[in-house]
This record gives C-alpha cells, structure tokens and sequence, in this order.
C-alpha cells in the first residue's frame, strides 16, 4: 500500500513535467533528461518499499510461528482466554465448577482415662459442575451436580476408598427464579437450591442445599446509614408421608445492612426456623446410605436412613420409634463487622452467631406419657459461634488466616444438619483455625485445623482428650 502510494505521487509528478515540455518545445532535451531522473529515482523508492514490505511480511510470519510454538506467551493467553469465554457461555447459559482435593488427619479424642484410638488418615476429593441460565429479564435458573455420598446430605466428600469403585454424582441443585419487572425488591426461588437467607454453620452446613421455595423482598441503598433491608421467608419439605404427618421447616429472616463510616460497614440479621414434625429425622438419622436403605426398616421407625451425622440431640424410643426429647424452634441471630483496614488485601471480618432453641425439652411430656425414661436438660439450649478472619483469597497471591471458637449445647440446633467438620454437632466445644494461600489465580491452597471435645455434663460427665482434625486442601475453580 506505501509503495502504491508513492509511485502514484511520483507518476503525477513526471505526467505534470510531460505536459511542461509541450508548452516549451526549446527545453525538451532538458526535461527529458530530468524525466529520465525521475524514472531512476521512481525506480530507487519502489526497490526500497518492497524491501520494506518484505520485512513485515517476515515479522509477522515469525510472530505466527512464536505464537504456534508456545514462545509468545501473550498470544497464548489470549487465545486460551477466548477458549474459556466460548466455553463458559452458549447461549443463556453459563458454566462453572470446582474441584477440591483433600488430605485429611485425625488424632486424639476418647476418654483420658482410657487408650487413645489410633491414627486415621483418608484422601478425599469433592467434585461439583453447575450450569446456570438467565432465560428472560424475569426467570433465571440453575443446575449442579455434585460428588458425595447419596444419603449425606451435610457433605460432597467422596473418600478415596472401596477398592477402586465408582464413586456417585447426583443433583445438587435444581432450582428457578423468580424476580418481576413491575416490583423488582421482590423474588422467589423453588426447588432444589443454595441458602436464600444469611447463616453459619452454627444451625446448617455450607454443603446443604435445601429443597421447597422461599420469598424475598428487600430494598438497597448507597451512602446511607441503613444500607440494606430484607425480609426472608422460605418452606422446606424434609419428609413426605404417605399416612401420615409432613416433616418441614418453616422459617423467615429479617436482614439489616448499616454504613457505619467509610471503612465499617455492618449486617445484623434475625431468623427463626420452625420445625415441624422434626421426629422422623430423629428415626431415619442412622448414618446411613438413603438410597440403599430406603424402603427398609431401620429399627428405630423410620424407613428411609440419612446422614453421617452422628445424632448428639437428647432422644428415646416410644413404641419403637424414636423421638427427640426436644420440639425444635430455633432463633438465630447473627451480627458481622466489615472493616477496611487501608490494605486492599488485608480486610478483616468479625462475626457473632448466637442460636437459641425456644422449645428445648418441650417434647419430654411424650416420654412421661408412655412411661419411658429419658435425660433432657431445657438448660442445654444454646449455641455460640464467634469467627474473625484477616485477609481475602480473591487475587493470586493473597492471604487469609482466620479462627473461630464455637460452643454448642446438646439441644441448641438439631444435629442432623449443622457443621459436618467438626468433633460432633451438638454437646461441643470446638476451635478451627484457618490458613489460605491464593496461589494462582484459580488455585487456592489452604489448611484447616479443628481441636474439639464434647461438653462434660450430667448425660457426658467423663473427661475427653481433643480431637484433631487437619485438613490440607488443594482447591481448583473454573
């Protein structure tokens, strides 16, 4: 194209000096030897373009074969960044995923005054894909499959154990949403989903997604003292009987966001999970597989069998089923400081979680009924969850460290639901401390270490050691 250009300006330029020497006929012979001047010099310039077009050609060739070869790291990257945008979208639909590898130590625990139980070791992994879809400006939805356990409803774990078995996937999540145009504060969500509402692991585990629909209608505001109000409400099926009385949670959560200064900001919630029917959980929590015992009797009433969770509630068996010795209605608040600390790595997070069971024992009256004897404290009623966290793992090479120290009595929350990691779920004291290394921009690196023992009390009065429990992850997210 500079060539064209140029012997274009310079023909101009030899046409203008032809057109001199028809209206001067007694300078012909100099002109022609100026033409014959600028031919020569046409002919020089053209030489020296294609030279220099012949230079790009070469540069842009060897950028190619750079790129093709790996050496062009730039050019690598852009390439493996379209790839991922292509892969993670189609569509409405967009896709994501983890995959956690996980060694896991556990030692101590068992009375002090007797022999400490061995060592155990296990490698686990947790594998989960999701696909979620915007599919108009109202209705939104999402899928996710999972590994872990059928009948474990608290945990994605799969241990790497069975002799080299298959391990299950199942859904996770199944889940639509709801949120009109005409009133955008409000939304709803059915299905199988994640929380709607703001918890801890105090009263449900992280790795639960519960299942029915849930309502919400909540207001934002910026640079105001009040930033955020919401009102929560959700209806959870647990157990569907044919003849027979539902299992279900009912609940609802007020949430209130606050602008305390330019680096506090702070959440102060309050919810109340209303269980109804709560004993069948207590006659299928058998630490056993759902899928595989379904449909057959698991001694204690029930027909289904659940959960890994070891059952820590007070309980007893009337006329072969059991029961809990306490009705569950569960009031949990939370309060949580945000501050900026002035380093963008380094934000700190502290958070209260108190738990409070309303109608603890309440269900003792049966026993005494039925003649049964049963040990049931209305004192054993609480639960404290207290964590504070330093640092972020969003960009490669943060930090974060945390710790949390939580207290809960035996009929403080139902134990069938809440933190999978630690000692035992309710009747507990437990410490986790936390370190988190991003490592790269989707690897995160992190130790988790939990110290635990059971509370002593009139229904445990022996001493036991701590129970250690180390967990080394390997997190990859895509």
């Amino acid at each position: 194209m500079r060539r064209g250009v140029v012997v274009a300006v310079l023909l101009l330029a030899t046409a203008t000096l032809g057109l001199g020497q028809d209206n001067a006929s007694t300078e012909v012979s100099t002109e022609r030897q100026e033409i014959e001047l600028l031919k020569q010099k046409i002919a020089e310039l053209d030489q020296r373009l294609r030279i220099a077009e012949r230079k790009d050609e070469l540069k842009a060739e060897d950028a190619a074969a750079k790129a093709k070869s790996g050496v062009s790291l730039d050019a690598v990257a852009a390439k493996e960044n379209a790839l991922e945008n292509k892969v993670k979208g189609f569509g409405p639909f967009s896709f994501s995923g983890d995959l956690r590898l996980r060694h896991e130590s556990l030692f101590g625990s068992g009375p002090v005054n007797g022999t400490e139980p061995a060592t155990r070791n296990r490698e686990r992994y947790r594998v989960r894909f999701n696909i979620n879809a915007k599919l108009n400006d109202e209705i939104s939805g999402g899928f996710s499959l999972a590994s872990g356990d059928l009948g474990d409803p608290i945990s994605t774990n799969s241990t790497e154990t069975g002799f080299f078995t298959r391990k299950p996937i199942a859904v996770d999540k199944a889940y639509a949403t709801y949120r009109p145009k005409f009133f955008k504060p409000f939304n709803l969500t059915a299905g199988k989903f994640g929380y709607t509402w703001y918890r801890t692991e105090l009263t449900f585990d992280n790795d639960i997604n519960v299942e029915g629909s849930s309502q919400q209608i909540g207001w934002d505001w910026k640079d105001k003292p009040l930033s955020h109000f919401a009102v929560i409400g959700f209806e959870l099926p647990l157990l569907e009987i044919t003849n027979g009385s539902d299992s279900a949670i009912f609940g609802e959560q007020v949430q209130t966001g606050w602008n305390l200064g330019s680096r506090v900001k702070a959440t102060a919630d309050v919810a109340y999970y209303d269980y109804k029917n709560p004993n069948t959980i207590a006659q299928n929590q058998t630490n056993g597989n759902g899928f595989a015992t379904q449909g057959t009797a698991t001694g204690q009433g029930g027909t289904y069998g659940f959960s890994a969770a070891t059952l820590t509630n007070s309980f007893g068996v009337i006329n072969g089923a059991r029961q809990f010795g306490s009705k569950f209605g569960i009031l949990d608040s939370i309060f949580q400081l945000d501050l900026d600390t002035g380093l963008k790595r380094f934000p700190i997070t502290t958070l209260f979680n108190f738990a409070d069971n309303t109608r603890a024992c309440e269900n003792v009256a049966a026993f005494v009924t039925a003649g049964v004897a049963i040990s049931c404290n209305a004192r054993d009623r609480q639960g404290y969850w207290a964590e504070a966290q330093f640092g972020q793992t969003k960009n490669k090479g943060d930090l974060r460290f945390g710790y949390t120290f939580m207290r809960i009595e035996r009929e403080a929350v139902v134990s069938a639901f809440n933190a999978s990691d630690i000692r035992q779920p309710t009747n507990v004291a437990q410490h986790r401390i936390e370190g988190a290394y991003q490592a790269y921009p989707n690897v995160t690196l992190a130790l988790t270490t939990f110290i635990g023992r059971q509370l002593i009390t009139a229904q445990t009065p022996t001493e036991e050691r701590w129970l250690k429990r180390m967990q080394f992850d390997f997190n990859y997210k895509f």
